[in-house]
């Protein structure tokens, strides 16, 4: 980090004809949220004059999580990430013009996330002790100010003594995203309830409010009581039913309040509310939201006027739904489609940051009926299997390194002679049968065998029929840029199948001693061979022209230019093109590497795994839009929690013809994209758990109805309730289920469909 003008460094506050202020920050200061209600042109001028303007390259940290807060930035060139501490997770990337970190000049606090240039950038800096200067000067602006900390400090206080967290959502951390953003005023300013209302009156309501959280599935309003309490929907989502919880009358989100009915017009409650995600709410008892508008006659009067309206047509629509039921599930189990939902405030959908609070790797538990999926996870492994299971195999692997020149060892007992063993049984064995054993010898005891006689090690450095599938993955420590030379050559182009899995030693050199003999490679695995970079998927395309799988899971440094290449080279040469390609974990590809594989792998590919690639988003998927992946069978999406219905929507239209899809952890997805998966006539596998607010009773059932679904795992979903689950049982087209920890079913229903033996394998 350096500093580009060293006298604004300078505490004090200097003339503005001695300082050039840069309009970009201006600019970015009229814009800010906090400055607008100011509306003071003169006191910007002054603040930017104070300002400390700073470089940062590419990578650099400028915030970092846990260190206390004392400043605020302004970005004027370039872009950031908002990521966790460890920056695996990118919470949001900010453009030019954004600002972050304003919190700290109203009071100290933590930082809870931190902040890394992605490009280089430049940033105008402004401390607490700047601002506190700056504001006796200009009284109205520290009038507004003032407001605002004082709406903020009593939401926390409010916060803080009923143990509930203001903000559990990491993408809009207090100290990181806008101060207006994180308040109460500014949400209750976009609800249609209070958008025209004056300045007094929201700091007012912003005093009274109370944050509340509620875990998904949590019924928060029940027909029929007495309300004392008005809710305004900060985050999360939450479901309008009847006292029939399948019949869903409307689904409001972040924007939308409920409860207003019961306060305003004194009737008892007039539906069902539940959460469907985690929610986020603020809270506004009778008393005090009554006392507010009694100040303000004409406000309260139009919010009757509100209240009775949306009490109409609430009344309206239960009347409708019971003379038509619209059944898309089962009998008994009515939903009402996305487009046909009204209610109250205009209707919220779900966010992709509202239903995603944490993200896993892939669920351990997947039983063995799923080995097809799992076969495409990040930690595959090609083991070679040893007919002998002598415990000195083992050892020897362990304890003999893999290096040049490898000559017979002596052997520590007195066995047979070389000679004897060349002219005995062994060798005397035909060559079908040498070469049948072989195959089942794992490397490291081929070595060992080579080393037996001149004769062994001829049959194994000459036999083409053997070395097919070499796996190094159980010797990686000890593979690296020295030994794989070697060990190349005694392959010596023989291999159809490799895995380097997890050896980390290997570098660019490494890799390229070995795909150089690699030219009959069908599969290679590198997994978390870390030091990769681009230039080795280079090689790898341009050297190995029968290669049709590639596994680069974990491969850290690798971009959408080394994917381009790969895909390029073997393009350019008339290769055959890839049919499988991992990408798990490679967190720094982004959409281009899905306009890459539309453009040269469309009609080839036939398995794909993104998991954890969070910087791939819809519009990745919408490259897909023109293109026809008619071989894609397999597709996993685990951890991609930015993906929403759209990305799915592009999925299916361009490759209608999946059989296994995973998507666990797409929390960002609705009921709606699980409906949608029924368009796959061919969909036979699903892992669809932990996945939030896309699983429920209705959802899920009218998937089984219009797919062949045999192998289903919503593990962690919560919206999934007894009677769903009966049905989704009685159905009888499922082999395997998983609805551990789906805490709506109740034991007694888990046990009684358990004996019931309508599904083989039924994990509860």
């Amino acid at each position: 980090m350096t500093d580009i003008h060293s006298n604004w460094m300078q505490p004090s506050l200097q003339p503005m004809d001695t300082v050039r202020i840069p309009p970009d920050l201006l600019t970015s200061l009229r814009q800010h949220a906090l400055f607008q209600r100011t509306n003071n042109e003169s006191f910007l001028e002054r603040l930017a004059c104070v300002m400390h303007l700073r470089t940062y390259g590419a990578r650099d940290v400028i915030i970092k999580k846990d260190e206390p807060a004392r400043a605020m930035f302004f970005l004027l060139r370039g872009s950031v990430d908002v990521c966790s501490a460890d920056y695996e997770r990118i919470y949001a990337t900010l453009p030019k013009g954004s600002c972050f970190g304003e919190i700290g000049i109203l009071y100290s606090m933590p930082r809870t996330a931190t902040v890394i240039a992605k490009t280089k950038c430049t940033v105008a800096a402004l401390t607490a002790e700047e601002v506190s200067t700056l504001l006796p000067q200009f009284p109205e602006v520290e009038k507004i100010l003032r407001f605002e900390a004082e709406e903020r400090l009593a939401l926390l206080k409010k916060s803080k003594e009923s143990g509930t967290k203001l903000n559990r959502k990491p993408s809009v951390e207090r100290n990181v995203e806008s101060f207006c953003e994180t308040g109460a005023r500014v949400h209750l300013q976009r609800m249609p309830l209070f958008s025209q209302c004056p300045e007094e009156f929201l700091h007012s309501i912003s005093l009274k409010v109370e944050p509340r959280h509620y875990p998904p599935n949590a019924l928060i309003i029940r027909k029929g009581d007495i309300g004392t309490e008005v809710f305004f929907i900060v985050d999360g989502t939450v479901e309008v039913t009847t006292l029939d919880p399948n019949t869903v009358i409307a689904r409001l989100g972040a924007g939308d309040f409920f409860g207003e009915i019961g306060i305003l017009l004194n009737v008892p409650r007039t539906a069902n509310i539940r959460s469907v995600t985690n929610l986020e709410v603020y809270v506004l008892n009778r008393a005090d939201f009554l006392t507010v508008c009694s100040r303000y006659p004409d406000l309260q009067r139009q919010f009757r006027d509100m209240a009775e309206t949306a009490l109409h047509n609430l009344q309206e629509k239960i009347l409708e739904l019971d003379e038509t039921a619209i059944n898309t599930v089962t009998e008994g189990c009515k939903y009402v489609p996305i487009d046909e939902q009204h209610y109250g405030a205009p209707l919220g959908s779900i966010a992709a940051n509202s239903v995603c609070r944490t993200t896993s790797d892939q669920d351990p538990t997947l039983p063995t009926v799923v080995d097809v999926l799992r076969h495409t996870e990040t930690k595959k492994r090609r083991a070679s299997v040893a007919v002998w299971s002598d415990p000195s195999l083992l050892q020897f692997a362990q304890s003999k390194s893999i290096s040049p020149p490898l000559e017979p060892q002596k052997p520590d007992h007195a066995y047979t002679s070389p000679l004897a063993l060349e002219q005995g049984s062994f060798m005397m064995l035909n060559k079908e049968t040498l070469i049948r054993l072989v195959d089942y010898l794992d490397f490291a005891s081929i070595l060992k065998l080579a080393g037996v006689s001149r004769n062994c090690r001829h049959f194994l450095e000459n036999t083409e029929e053997i070395l097919h599938q070499v796996d190094l993955c159980p010797h990686h420590r000890r593979v690296t840029d020295d030994t794989v030379i070697w060990i190349a050559n005694f392959i010596n182009n023989r291999a159809r199948k490799l895995s380097l899995s997890q050896c980390f030693h290997l570098t660019d050199t490494g890799l390229k001693s070995m795909v150089q003999q690699g030219s009959n490679l069908i599969e290679l695995d590198v997994n978390s061979c870390w030091l990769l970079t681009d230039q080795s998927l280079a090689l790898i395309g341009s050297s190995c022209p029968e290669l049709v799988s590639i596994n680069l899971s974990n491969c850290r440094k690798i971009t959408d230019a080394g994917v381009l290449a790969l895909l390029e080279e073997k393009a350019a040469r008339n290769y055959p093109r890839l049919t499988e390609i991992i990408l798990s974990y490679c967190k720094n590809l982004t959409d281009q590497t899905m306009h890459h594989l539309a453009k040269y792998n469309a009609k080839s590919l036939e398995r794909l795994n993104i998991q954890r690639c969070t910087k791939i988003t819809d519009d990745g998927f919408m490259a897909w839009a023109d293109q026809l992946f008619p071989s894609l069978q397999h597709v996993v999406l685990n951890d991609c929690s930015f993906l929403t219905d759209k990305a799915i929507a592009y999925l299916i239209a361009a490759a209608p013809h999946i059989q296994h899809l995973s998507v666990s952890f797409c929390c960002a997805l609705s009921d709606s994209a699980v409906e949608d998966l029924g368009q796959l006539n061919q969909l036979t596998e699903l892992d669809a758990s932990f996945c939030g607010a896309a699983v429920s009773d209705a959802s899920i059932c009218t998937l089984l109805k219009k797919s062949p679904l045999s192998v289903l795992n919503i593990r962690g979903c919560v919206r999934i309730r007894d009677t769903g689950l009966q049905t989704i049982v009685e159905t009888g087209q499922l082999r395997y289920l998983n609805v551990s920890q789906c805490s709506g079913v109740s034991r007694q229903v888990k046990d009684l469909l358990l004996r019931s033996n309508s599904v083989k394998t039924f994990i509860v």
